[in-house]
């Protein structure tokens, strides 16, 4: 049963609620290179987690394994279900996420979201917390040094 675009919306929307609560789950995802490739599949149209795996070639167990993982942080957004070959019904999925950027400066990672309905989402990570400046220019000049000899 596929839905309407005001329910695609809405789902949408409750994978931007879910994906908030999980910041951290959903910036280390983000570098999975097997997620990337589901996310850019499910882009433009709701997929099945087997369409998915046929598309990306990515094995049906994994593919099941990273889809039900990516739609409890909120990368993925469950669309509907549709009806199998074999009776049954399987979940539509979609991205929730239209694009995202990664700076890496300043001993920070910051990951920029843009979500499908124009949200956006910023998460930042400090990696180098218990540096000082002149620590790192200290750090940079002794690899430089290590690096010449």
């Amino acid at each position: 049963m596929r839905i309407s675009a005001d329910q695609e919306e809405v789902c949408i929307l409750e994978a931007i609620r879910t994906a908030n609560a999980h910041r951290e789950e959903l910036a280390e995802s983000l570098v999975d290179n097997s997620v990337l490739i589901i996310m850019a599949a499910t882009a433009r149209r709701d997929l099945t987690v087997r369409e998915v795996s046929t598309i990306t070639s990515i094995p049906l167990a994994t593919c099941y394994k990273l889809v039900e993982k990516m739609a409890s942080i909120g990368l993925l957004a469950e669309t509907g279900k549709v009806r199998t070959s074999t009776r049954g019904k399987a979940s539509m999925y979609t991205s929730s996420m239209k694009t995202f950027s990664v700076d890496v400066s300043n001993g920070c990672i910051e990951i920029n979201v843009a979500w499908k309905n124009g949200q956006t989402m910023a998460v930042t990570r400090e990696v180098c917390t218990n540096m000082l400046p002149a620590d790192m220019a200290t750090s940079a000049d002794a690899v430089s040094a290590t690096a010449m000899k």
